[in-house]
């Protein structure tokens, strides 16, 4: 059946298009900014203006999303209608997350209900998802990078099927999506070798499939180099994307204990900020000189670890359990009194709704990928899925550094459901991935509850 004639789809289309419009409606004009929200706009007023990519506090970004949130400004007159682009991009992954699903089933089972539970579920857990709606609202770049990311899974599963000219285009498509995720996150400046690894997978003796890789990287670097080019004129020094390493170096490997923004998990004032970090080293170089501040912290990061390997090594775990901190930024904004005339029972069920729902997605998911993937998309979902974690768990840890990352764990969550016994039945038929499985809940369970009580006042931790 094609995916525009399944009314559970439509839907799910529906009320995801609902639960992010009716809120936006209600409440938007009555959300102020918030920390790098405001940077978003000012780089995008910006660039309106004429200066072109600009550095910010200290901070270089990727260009991609206050790119896009100017060219709404010119289009629409204000840089807020992004959020319209991102409730849409947000429906095109629900499709996507349905078709990635019901293909991926299709491979182990010839039960067509099976197959569509599966496609059914992963669309409904990204529609109905309230940390996910709430970032559809927002002005980040979380659901961009999303759409951005779930197109470039798509676009490689595809090339892999594919034969002759269409196979090539696919590559080539591939490689553009990852580039334009380098350029909506900096984080995602070394993925591409990823990517690369799942197109030649069991296919190494195909030379077809080294074609394949080559017209990726080629779109890659074509993609991103027009920007680095500028950038490195621009700013006299070395550009990919962006340059925030050495600030979150700065972050995450210095004297005072790991920061986030989330509530109950770290300073959310500036004035409380401001004690936290007087803690630890000041910044080695002025905010206006953005590239030398980047690098000497860069360096001095470095050299902060090797003098205290110790409480390095215990920050990874901490750093971990913030990215998996079942609340989001959501839990923020509802306790800042951000969504009024809600009552307060009201508040108190989306949080808790929007907290189980996460634990649900952070446990299961890992267990359904193990079960009922292989080949190219475990190694794609697997690898993505862990470059992120490591990244963050070696600098800086938040809540909504996960957005991008949860689609993945709906797909296995929707495997599973969608056949409990059969990913049973798989899981005691291969001890490894069984033991991997146990091995990942022995990790995934106590760094997901580290952090649940957060979202309640005076609670904090356990």
């Amino acid at each position: 059946m094609s995916w525009w004639k399944d009314r559970s789809l439509l839907l799910a289309l529906l009320s995801g298009l609902l639960l992010r419009t009716v809120p936006m409606a209600v409440w938007a004009r009555l959300w102020p900014c918030v920390r790098d929200e405001c940077t978003y706009f000012k780089l995008a007023y910006r660039m309106v203006e004429g200066e072109g990519m600009t550095s910010s506090s200290g901070w270089l970004w990727a260009p991609g999303y206050p790119t896009l949130m100017a060219l709404h400004q010119l289009v629409f007159g204000h840089a807020t209608a992004i959020r319209g682009t991102q409730v849409f991009i947000a429906l095109v992954a629900t499709v996507l997350l349905y078709r990635l699903a019901g293909g991926l089933a299709a491979r182990f089972t010839t039960d067509p209900a099976v197959v569509l539970r599966a496609s059914r579920l992963a669309a409904w857990l990204y529609a109905l998802s309230l940390p996910q709606a709430f970032f559809a609202m927002g002005a980040w770049s979380e659901v961009v990078y999303t759409g951005v990311l779930l197109a470039a899974l798509t676009a490689v599963l595809a090339a892999r099927r594919a034969q002759g000219g269409r196979a090539l285009a696919l590559a080539a498509l591939t490689g553009a999506c990852v580039g334009a995720c380098v350029l909506f996150r900096g984080v995602a400046t070394y993925m591409l070798p990823i990517f690369l690894v799942a197109l030649l997978w069991g296919r190494l003796r195909r030379p077809s499939s080294w074609a394949q890789a080559l017209a990726a990287l080629l779109a890659a670097v074509l993609s991103v180099a027009p920007y680095s080019l500028y950038a490195t004129r621009t700013f006299q020094t070395p550009v990919i994307s962006d340059r925030t390493m050495g600030q979150m170096m700065w972050l995450g490997n210095n004297d005072f204990a790991p920061i986030t923004f989330d509530y109950g998990n770290g300073p959310l004032s500036g004035r409380a900020f401001d004690r936290v970090t007087a803690q630890g080293r000041p910044f080695c170089a002025p905010r206006k000189d953005t590239m030398r501040r980047d690098a000497c912290e860069v360096e001095a990061g470095i050299e902060w670890i090797r003098a205290h390997p110790k409480p390095f090594l215990i920050r990874v775990p901490i750093r971990a359990a913030q990215l998996l901190n079942p609340h989001s930024l959501l839990t923020r904004h509802l306790r800042w009194g951000y969504w009024p005339g809600l009552p307060l029972w009201v508040d108190e069920l989306i949080i808790a709704t929007g907290a189980f729902s996460a634990l649900l997605i952070l446990w299961l998911g890992p267990i359904g990928l193990l079960a009922r993937t292989r080949s190219a998309f475990a190694l794609l979902s697997g690898g993505i899925l862990l470059y992120h974690l490591a990244a963050i768990s070696l600098l800086a840890g938040l809540t909504r550094y996960r957005i991008p990352l949860e689609p993945f764990l709906m797909i296995g969550t929707a495997l599973l459901l969608a056949d409990p016994r059969g990913a049973w039945a798989a899981l005691r038929a291969s001890p490894p991935r069984l033991a991997a499985c146990a091995l990942v809940l022995a990790v995934m369970v106590p760094l997901t509850l580290w952090y649940l009580p957060a979202g309640w006042p005076g609670w904090r931790r356990w």
